[in-house]
C-alpha cells in the first residue's frame, strides 16, 4: 500500500463499511431480491426509465446524442413523475413516497400545485438513470449499449415502451417532455394515470408486463449467464412466495417479518425446522435469517467500535486492556441496559463462562434491535451491550450454523466474534472483551487502510503506536443495513399483488396467499 499519511489524513471521509462486515449481511440479502436495491423504491420508474429511453434513442439514433440532452430530458420526465405522484396524492389519496426529486424540486412542485406554470427543471435532479438502470438490466428490460447508443431495450423492453408509447401518442405532456418549456397544473394532473407512481395498478397492461419481467426469467444468451439468471430469479420467486406465507397469518411491516422469521429460524439447541410448505420457502426463511444473524453481528461490532472509538477520544491515547478496564470500573447500567441484561453488573466480577450464561438467551429475539436507543448510551453500556447482543445471537442460531443452515465464513469479523463467545472458559470476562475489541479494531485496521492503499479518503477512527491506539477525531454512529425486502414489497404493491395499510403489508385478499 503506498499512503502519504499527512496529505490523506487531511482528507478524510466518514466511510461506509469501515469493518468490511456491511458487504456480508448484504450479500445475502441481495441474493434474494433480483437486483432491487435500498433506494430502488417504486414499481413505475420500471416501466418509465425504459420507456423514456426508448423514446429519447428512437429520436436522435440518426443524429447521435450527447449526455447534457439526455441528462435535461431524463430530468424533465422526473419532474412529471413527481408533480403527478403529488396530484395524485391530493386528488386520489395516492402513495407519493419514493418519489426521485421531491425535496429538490420543492418550490416549483408548490407552486404548480397551487396552479401555478413551472418551467421544466433541466440543470438539477435526474437520479432516475443512476437508481433504476442496475435493477432495469437485472430483470432484462435494459442492456449496455456502446458509445453511439449507451443503452440499448431488450425484446421485453421494447414491449413496455411500445405499451406506453401507444397510451402516451399525441400527449401534450409528452410534446413538452421531448422539447421542453412549461408544465402547468392542469398538464401535470392530465399526466396521472400514465406518470403517477401510485396510479400504477389502474394500469393492469402495464402491471402485468412489470411482474412478468420480475417473476419470469429472460435469457441474456449465455449459457452461464441463463444459469445466473435463472438461479436470481429462483431466489426472487422464493422470497416473493415466502412472505406471502408469513403475511397471511400477520400483516406487518418489511423489519417486522424479518424478525419474526428469524425467531423462527433462530431456536437455540433445537433443530430448525419451519412449519412452511414445501422445500424452498424453508430454504428461503433460513436465508433471510441468516440475513439478520449477520446483520445482528455487524451492528453489535459496529456498536463495539463506537464505544473503544469514544473512549480513545477522551483517552488521546490507550490500550485496549486500558480502554476494557476503564469500561468494567465505570459501568452504571442504564435502565435499557439493566432491564435486557439483569446480571450485567455482577457479570464483571465472572469468569468469560459464566458471564456468557448471564446473559438471556432471548435477548432481543422476536422483536427489532433498539438501534437508536443503543447508540446514545454512555460509552460502558455501549460495549456491554455489544457483548449481550452477540452472546444472544450466537446462542439463538447455534443450531441453524450447526446443522449448515447458513453458510460458513470464518474469516469474518462477526463469526470469529462468536467463536471467541463460544470458546469462552475461565479467562476473567475483561479478557474475554478484550479480544472482542482486538477483533473489531483489527477488522476496522485492515479495512480502512486498504481501502486507503486504493486511493480512497481516510475513514481511520484511530490508528497504531505500537501497543497504543491514537485516535484521528473522525466520530461515528453505529450502522445497521436498511433492509431491501421494504422496497421488494413496496413494488408488489405498486403491481396490485400485495396492499399496504397503517405502514402494514398484507395479502390482496386478506387471507392465505
Amino acid at each position: 500500500m503506498i499512503i502519504t499519511w499527512g496529505d490523506d489524513f487531511l482528507d478524510t471521509t466518514q466511510g461506509l463499511d469501515i469493518l468490511g462486515v456491511r458487504g456480508v449481511d448484504q450479500a445475502v440479502e441481495l441474493g434474494l431480491v433480483n437486483g432491487i436495491t435500498t433506494i430502488s423504491q417504486r414499481a413505475r420508474y420500471f416501466s418509465i426509465l425504459p420507456w423514456a429511453l426508448g423514446e429519447y434513442f428512437a429520436e436522435h439514433a440518426p443524429t447521435g446524442f450527447d449526455w447534457d440532452s439526455l441528462s435535461a430530458y431524463l430530468r424533465r420526465i422526473e419532474f412529471v413523475v413527481l408533480a403527478a405522484s403529488r396530484l395524485d396524492s391530493e386528488l386520489n389519496g395516492a402513495d407519493s413516497s419514493g418519489a426521485l426529486g421531491a425535496t429538490l424540486h420543492k418550490e416549483q412542485l408548490a407552486t404548480l400545485v397551487a396552479g401555478g406554470t413551472v418551467t421544466f427543471p433541466e440543470d438539477s435532479g435526474g437520479a432516475m438513470l443512476g437508481t433504476y438502470f442496475a435493477p432495469c438490466r437485472t430483470i432484462g428490460f435494459l442492456l449496455d449499449g456502446d458509445e453511439t447508443i449507451p443503452y440499448r431495450l431488450s425484446p421485453r423492453g421494447t414491449e413496455i415502451w411500445a405499451l406506453r408509447k401507444a397510451r402516451l401518442q399525441a400527449s401534450p405532456t409528452i410534446t413538452n417532455i421531448l422539447n421542453g418549456g412549461e408544465i402547468s397544473r392542469a398538464q401535470a394532473e392530465a399526466a396521472i394515470p400514465e406518470f403517477s407512481l401510485g396510479s400504477l395498478d389502474r394500469s393492469t397492461s402495464e402491471a402485468d408486463l412489470l411482474y412478468d419481467a420480475l417473476a419470469t426469467p429472460w435469457d441474456p444468451g449465455t449459457e452461464a449467464e441463463r444459469h445466473r439468471v435463472s438461479k436470481a430469479y429462483e431466489a426472487f420467486n422464493g422470497t416473493i412466495t415466502w412472505a406471502k406465507e408469513l403475511l397471511a397469518t400477520e400483516h406487518e411491516s418489511a423489519s417486522a417479518l424479518i424478525v419474526r422469521n428469524f425467531k423462527n429460524c433462530a431456536r437455540g439447541d433445537q433443530i430448525s425446522e419451519i412449519a412452511f410448505k414445501g422445500d424452498q420457502i424453508s430454504e428461503t426463511a433460513h436465508s433471510w435469517a441468516e440475513y439478520e444473524y449477520r446483520r445482528r453481528c455487524h451492528f453489535a461490532l459496529e456498536l463495539m467500535l463506537s464505544a473503544l472509538t469514544s473512549s480513545l477520544a477522551e483517552f488521546e491515547k490507550a490500550t485496549i486492556s486500558q480502554v476494557v478496564s476503564s469500561w468494567f470500573s465505570t459501568l452504571d447500567p442504564s435502565p435499557l441496559l439493566a432491564s435486557e441484561w439483569t446480571a450485567v453488573s455482577e457479570a464483571r466480577n465472572l469468569n468469560g463462562a459464566e458471564a456468557v450464561a448471564s446473559v438471556p438467551r432471548d435477548l432481543f429475539n422476536g422483536k427489532p434491535i433498539p438501534t437508536g436507543d443503543l447508540r446514545h448510551l454512555p460509552i460502558p453500556d455501549q460495549a456491554f451491550s455489544a457483548i449481550a447482543l452477540l452472546v444472544a445471537t450466537a446462542e439463538q442460531t447455534r443450531a441453524a450454523r450447526r446443522d449448515g443452515y447458513f453458510e460458513r465464513k470464518s474469516t469474518s469479523p462477526g463469526e470469529r466474534a462468536i467463536s471467541i463467545i463460544e470458546g469462552a472458559g475461565d479467562e476473567p470476562f475483561s479478557i474475554l472483551m478484550e479480544e472482542i475489541v482486538e477483533v473489531t479494531a483489527l477488522s476496522h485496521l485492515q479495512t480502512t487502510l486498504r481501502k486507503m492503499g486504493a486511493g480512497q479518503k481516510c475513514s481511520l477512527r484511530f490508528f497504531p503506536d505500537g501497543p497504543l491506539l491514537r485516535p484521528t477525531g473522525i466520530g461515528m454512529a453505529p450502522g445497521h443495513s436498511n433492509d431491501r425486502l421494504t422496497n421488494v414489497l413496496r413494488i408488489l404493491t405498486d403491481i396490485g399483488k400485495l396492499k399496504r395499510m397503517d405502514g402494514k403489508f398484507a395479502p390482496i385478499d386478506g387471507g392465505a396467499a
